[in-house]
């Protein structure tokens, strides 16, 4: 019972932290981006190389260590140690997402969360056992608030496991210790946005639908679905086989994150839609792609997924699930466009859904998630589209999340 006192606190104070962190990141974004010049393709260049070089000066932080007696001092002081990794780390993660990356915040902020679990595991856990406890606990409360979704948060934490490992050891202390963790988390990131945020910014909006019962909307949900797994299929595949390349060329962090700097100005210079996460500028997408072509709109999911694999390929902290959202919302109406139909929301749902399931290869995670951030008019087409999802990644290699 102690541990799962302590667990469920950490995981109130782990949503707050969550929350505080997000608004660094949209305060950097602000700073960064909120002026005349910011339009510049030369500006948008030398922002994002800037960023790279930043970040890259965040990953090396905490290895500031060099001389024995540094050493000494950092292994005589491993509590302040681990603070300056937090503090690393969450600077780090709000530069990559106020830079523009084109990343969602989520792998920052658990990197963030997982060393504040750490410390506190230094000072308050027994075992192993209860520092796992402690660790999964923080991350699903984290998740949770992020995505404002509980279950999806206690999933993405436990889908890989099944009762292994945390969830063994969650029952251990009292029943459903992991979800009652998101709950609190959950809890804890609202009232710190409450107080930090002007109004929401966690749905994904899609038209109004509704069923006609028939199961006419499955099979209009059918290629988009197609669409939405081949993309999330390239992104695993292009993440790896970036990732490999930069490991094996390059080895200091700064000339890594630098690099992506570079090389994904570059392209921000040019096609500016890629910055950011995506989740912000959906509802843009859907507007203009109403109009544009099948070609644009493909062009546009696999443009998206490229910025996303350099940015994350080369150390810049971040998640793929908002990019993922966005490009296979993109690919989903280009299907809806070569299909017709009216269905609109049918397509982009079952897109979006089948490009998240397989590029974060935890479908029951993505479709909880999914049905929160989404909403549940689509469900049938985003079951669908989780479906298409995980037969795409079981083809595709595994990368970190």
């Amino acid at each position: 019972m102690r541990i799962a006192v302590i667990a469920i606190l950490v995981s109130f104070i782990a949503g707050g932290f969550t929350a505080l962190v997000l608004k660094a990141m949209l305060w950097i974004t602000d700073l960064v981006w909120q002026h005349e010049i910011a339009a510049s393709p030369l500006y948008i260049f030398g922002a994002c190389i800037v960023g790279g070089f930043l970040i890259g000066l965040t990953r090396t932080g905490s290895n500031h260590v060099q001389t024995l007696n540094e050493q000494i001092d950092a292994a005589s002081e491993p509590l302040k140690e681990q603070q300056r990794t937090i503090l690393m780390t969450a600077l780090g993660a709000a530069i990559a997402v106020g830079f523009g990356g084109a990343l969602g915040p989520e792998a920052g902020l658990i990197a963030a969360i997982t060393e504040i679990s750490v410390l506190v595991s230094m000072i308050l856990a027994r075992s192993a056992a209860e520092a796992q406890t402690i660790g999964r606990a923080s991350v699903s409360a984290a998740l949770a608030g992020l995505y404002a979704s509980p279950p999806g948060g206690f999933a993405y934490s436990v889908e890989d496991e099944g009762k292994s490992g945390w969830a063994r050891a969650a029952e251990a202390s009292i029943p459903y210790l992991g979800f009652i963790a998101a709950v609190a988390g959950f809890v804890g990131f609202k009232l710190a946005a409450n107080l930090l945020f002007e109004g929401g910014f966690h749905r994904i909006h899609l038209p109004h639908y509704q069923s006609p019962g028939d199961g006419s909307d499955l099979l209009q949900a059918v290629f988009p679905a197609i669409f939405g797994a081949l993309l999330g299929a390239f992104f695993l595949h292009a993440r790896v086989f970036v990732t490999r390349q930069v490991e094996t060329r390059i080895a200091h962090p700064v000339i890594q994150s630098t690099l992506g700097g570079i090389l994904f100005g570059g392209v921000a210079a040019m096609l500016p839609f890629v910055r950011f996460s995506g989740h912000h500028e959906f509802e843009s997408m859907l507007e203009l792609g109403a109009e544009a072509s099948v070609l644009a709109l493909l062009g546009i999911a696999v443009v998206k997924m490229v910025a996303t694999v350099l940015c994350l390929s080369t150390g810049w902290r971040g998640g793929a699930i908002f990019p993922l959202i966005f490009a296979g919302g993109a690919a989903g109406l280009a299907a809806h466009h070569m299909q017709g139909g009216q269905d609109l929301p049918v397509a982009v749902s079952a897109g979006l859904a089948a490009a998240t399931a397989a590029g974060l290869g935890k479908p029951v995670a993505s479709l909880l998630v999914l049905v929160f951030l989404v909403g549940a008019d689509t469900l049938p087409s985003i079951c669908i589209g989780v479906a298409f999802g995980l037969v795409a990644a079981k083809f595709s290699p595994k990368a970190g999340h």
